[in-house]
């Protein structure tokens, strides 16, 4: 004990003169999480996304949260400035004001007890504890390591803001205002998010993450910080569209950021709902039979055209279900519709852009945006299905390099009450009737209006059929319709209002689906690095908005560069076709439109 004392005694004087001082002159923890007010949730924040970093997926959640909170609680202290275990409890429960005490103070009990000469030393006499030396050094390295790697993060953000803003005479002036700003809108909108997740599981009904929480953010922000060097009509353009390119940015680091900021957020919001974070997450579904849309498959086909390098984010998700353990399943009816939106882009190939009448299709826009020649396309289509038996070809595709497979839901319609299924058709003629004059993008993802309907009407219900022997909350069903067609989202509401009878939602989020990846029974099948690496925001394309030019424009930089080596070409088509999908506009306006009154303090 002699020794100890020594050796404590020269890493005192260590930490008073060389430690403590750089941590408090780097003041990682007041600069970073603009979202959160009060000191203490702001460092229980970052030291609950280190813990989040360091730990195997393997830990139990409780653990995780609850150790982060204790060292965050004692990051001050030494061996001559300690705390009471009284204080450690008031430091914790401050910030939780909305949980059980006497749960919280038996989870910080537990952590206390765990860390004890691991990472902190009790001075069981006087009940009181502080850091050890290596863990206050430990601590040190890893909020220098956070703060670069913020500080890596705001400078990607800065220099994605140098390009929106190239041209404008006052970009000196604007640079760090816009800078700041969307670094505070994106941490809201991932506490948000958060929030929506936590609440989910907590009630047990499934959210859907939608758009509209990110509008609201931008525009609140505006409203809430005002400046004369921020424009209403430019900068949600330029947010959305940095945002847009950092949650689909090829940086690993960038997205390990993300990632990680997002699930500390998430746990942050689930010790908000309820102080068992492992308790309340068992609820969540480890294993389940997953039907996807063809809004979700499409990607995938789209991704088949990117170079090695590019950000693959739904591949990357389908590759983590996979890894998790989930069976990934698509209706005939998809594989139908995956064959139509082929032929008409294989049609919409052969014609000039200027003489194509509709939409772009997703598939071909895809093709022509990755750099490749229009002509090209319906050779290149040979990878997806032949001539002879298409439907086949199709399944033996998703099968082999998604783990896919087809599976019928028609006979399972017949079981869901009449009531039900005559109501749920109506709802999605009348959405598809309002989509064609609206000249909807999901229109034009193949087959006719009789079709989509037909297939639409028996994934909603097949599904629900697949239930019907099933017994068990929203959140324990094993069959689930993965889509990101925000109107089967209106249908449920619908659905809802209208029947006495309450009917069971077959639809999961991709977003829900992803976190319960994070933070679900199915966590432990993950290794770190797949986890960390989890798309964020995946509906987060607005490219949609401009296929048009964006395809003449592809056209031009083709016809300027002939001759030259094709992945030269392909090249710059790309960069070219990538600096101009940014050009939004039209987005936000039509945000506004929808109703979106924030900016009003509405």
């Amino acid at each position: 004990m002699h020794l100890d004392d020594i050796k404590y005694s020269a890493a005192k004087i260590f930490a008073d003169f060389v430690a403590i001082p750089l941590l408090e002159g780097q003041k990682v923890i007041e600069q970073n999480r603009p979202s959160l007010t009060a000191i203490e949730s702001k460092a229980a924040l970052t030291y609950l996304a280190m813990q989040w970093e360091d730990e195997n997926s393997g830990k139990g959640l409780s653990k995780v949260v609850y150790e982060a909170l204790v060292l965050s609680a004692l990051r001050n202290t030494k061996s001559d400035a300690r705390l009471t275990r009284l204080a450690v409890h008031e430091n914790i429960s401050g910030y939780l004001s909305s949980a059980d005490e006497t749960e919280v103070s038996k989870q910080v009990d537990a952590a206390l007890k765990r860390l004890t000469k691991r990472k902190i030393r009790h001075w069981k006499e006087i009940d009181e504890f502080c850091l050890t030396f290596e863990e206050l050094t430990r601590l040190q390295d890893r909020l220098v390591a956070t703060e670069n790697q913020e500080s890596d993060f705001i400078s990607e953000v800065e220099r994605l803001v140098s390009i929106e803003l190239d041209g404008d005479p006052k970009i000196d002036a604007k640079l760090q205002d816009y800078r700041d700003r969307i670094v505070r809108v994106l941490d809201s909108f991932l506490l948000k998010t958060g929030e929506v997740f936590a609440a989910s599981v907590a009630s047990g009904e499934i959210a859907v993450i939608d758009r509209t929480i990110l509008y609201n953010t931008v525009y609140s922000d505006l409203t809430e910080h005002p400046s004369d060097s921020v424009s209403l009509d430019l900068f949600p353009d330029v947010a959305l569209n940095v945002i847009a390119r950092l949650c689909a940015s090829k940086n690993n680091n960038v997205q390990s950021h993300l990632r990680k900021l997002s699930d500390s957020y998430t746990l942050f919001s689930f010790l908000r709902e309820t102080p068992d974070v492992q308790k309340a997450t068992k609820k969540i579904f480890g294993h389940g039979k997953i039907w996807l849309d063809t809004t979700i498959v499409l990607p995938l086909l789209a991704e088949s055209f990117f170079g090695e390098q590019d950000n693959r984010r739904y591949t990357s998700a389908i590759n983590n279900l996979n890894e998790a353990g989930v069976e990934l399943r698509v209706s005939d009816g998809v594989v139908q519709e995956l064959l139509s939106h082929i032929r008409i882009s294989q049609a919409c190939s052969t014609y000039a852009t200027s003489e194509w009448e509709g939409r772009i299709p997703y598939l071909y826009r895809n093709y022509v945006q990755a750099g490749y020649s229009p002509s090209s396309f319906r050779s290149a289509a040979e990878l997806f299905r032949g001539l002879e038996r298409p439907e086949d070809d199709i399944g033996e595709y998703l099968s082999s390099n998604y783990c896919i497979e087809v599976e019928s839901l028609s006979e399972h319609v017949e079981a869901v009450d009449e009531e039900l299924r005559f109501a749920t058709e109506r709802l999605w003629r009348e959405a598809h009737d309002e989509r064609r004059n609206s000249n909807d993008e999901n229109t034009s993802l193949g087959g006719s209006i009789e079709i989509l309907i037909r297939h639409d009407v028996e994934s909603y219900l097949g599904i629900i059929g697949l239930r019907m022997q099933e017994q068990s909350s929203e959140l324990g069903y094993r069959h689930w319709w993965l889509t990101i067609d925000s109107v089967a989202w209106k249908i449920r509401k619908r659905l809802r209002q209208e029947l006495e009878a309450k009917p069971t939602s077959p639809l999961m989020s991709l977003d829900f689906l992803l976190n319960s990846l994070s933070f679900g029974p199915a966590r432990a099948r993950l290794t770190r690095t797949h986890e960390q690496l989890l798309p964020i925001l995946l509906d987060l394309d607005f490219a949609a908005n401009l296929p048009i030019e964006l395809l003449e424009l592809a056209d031009r930089i083709r016809r300027e560069n002939e001759g030259a080596p094709d992945y030269l070409i392909r090249r710059r088509v790309r960069d070219a076709c990538d600096r101009m999908r940014g050009k939004y506009g039209k987005l936000t306006r039509a945000a506004v439109d929808e109703g979106q009154d924030v900016v009003g303090g509405t």
